[in-house]
């Protein structure tokens, strides 16, 4: 067996949170083949310096793993180790560390290899290499606007129903008004006329969305910035997010170890006193120097988060006064 290929079937926080296990099987399996497999953009893989050969579509989705006489597939979704997933709770730095544990001992078994899941789990936090990445208009963005103090606001919609839908654009509008020396920098556009309510989009100015795709990638995004948000993040003061995807982005090892980093996450919570649907904060806070706070949103009926219960309002508009006041 000489090759080892990576496949996921699911979406692009899916293809972050496993990054350092990839690289530590690269760094301790010499003379082995690596390959990925998956249906999002290539940028999001580009620094594991894994090469992309295409998409997953004839595996199937919930099997762990694969055996071939010269290769062996690994499945890195965390969903098709279902039983770790639920003793977990969901995504986080456990489910994670359990998956891979189970992958390591079949990689073990299959290249005679000591693999061994390292002990401190800030180890596994995701680190990016931005070099691989165009920032030169954030980097302009960042040197034209050292004075000002800067918040990223992850306002899309969660996917899955981690947090409320709102883009934050009622919570946003009064409260840049009254902090004009801060820009509040959102991943998701809305219509404003006010000055420093800015979008990523237009500080990034992605010129690899319009590359040319590989026949693999018609059922991708192409337009991908998320490694380009995670840079911004880390220069940023703050990050304020509901768990979708260009939060996660944000859950590198640099904003966790930065003791000047704060963090205000929005997240579901089904009922006074039940826990709220964290993901990789989990169980990290032993290992993490940023200040990291959530705030439960409930929505008026068990989690209708169309809607905001009054309690819900005025909790986040609290969290995110004394947030910028905090700055």
């Amino acid at each position: 067996m000489a090759k080892i290929i990576f496949f996921n079937h699911y979406h692009r926080g899916d293809l972050l949170t496993h990054k350092e296990f990839i690289r530590q099987i690269k760094t301790e399996l010499d003379g082995v083949e690596y390959e990925y497999m998956h249906f999002n953009h290539p940028k999001l893989t580009r620094d594991l310096d894994v090469p992309l050969t295409g998409d997953p579509t004839n595996l199937d989705p919930k099997t762990p793993f694969y055996q071939e006489e010269e290769a062996l597939y690994i499945n890195t979704w965390i969903g098709c180790h279902w039983d770790i997933f639920s003793q977990c709770g969901g995504i986080n730095m456990d489910s994670l560390m359990g998956q891979w544990s189970r992958i390591f001992q079949i990689v073990n078994e299959c290249f005679g290899t000591n693999l061994a899941i390292n002990p401190n789990r800030d180890y596994y936090l995701p680190k990016i290499d931005f070099n691989r990445f165009d920032i030169s208009h954030i980097d302009d963005y960042l040197e034209k606007n050292k004075d000002a103090k800067k918040i990223l606001i992850c306002n899309g919609a969660p996917k899955s129903g981690q947090s409320f839908a709102s883009n934050m654009k009622e919570f946003l509008e009064p409260l840049a008004l009254e902090n004009t020396d801060t820009h509040f920098i959102c991943t998701e556009k809305f219509s404003t006329v006010v000055d420093n309510i800015l979008f990523t989009e237009d500080i990034i100015l992605d010129k690899e969305a319009v590359e040319k795709r590989a026949p693999w990638e018609d059922r991708a995004l192409n337009n991908c910035d998320l490694q380009e948000i995670s840079y911004l993040s880390e220069n940023c003061n703050a990050i304020v997010g509901k768990n979708s995807g260009p939060y996660v982005f944000c859950e590198t090892y640099n904003n966790y170890t930065n003791p000047n980093k704060k963090f205000l996450s929005f997240n579901v919570s089904w009922g006074i006193g039940k826990a709220t649907t964290e993901t990789m904060s989990h169980n990290m806070h032993n290992f993490m120097k940023c200040e990291y706070k959530i705030i439960p949103v409930e929505g008026p009926h068990k989690g209708d988060l169309n809607l905001l219960t009054s309690d819900d309002i005025a909790n986040i508009n609290t969290a995110l006064d004394t947030l910028v006041k905090s700055l």
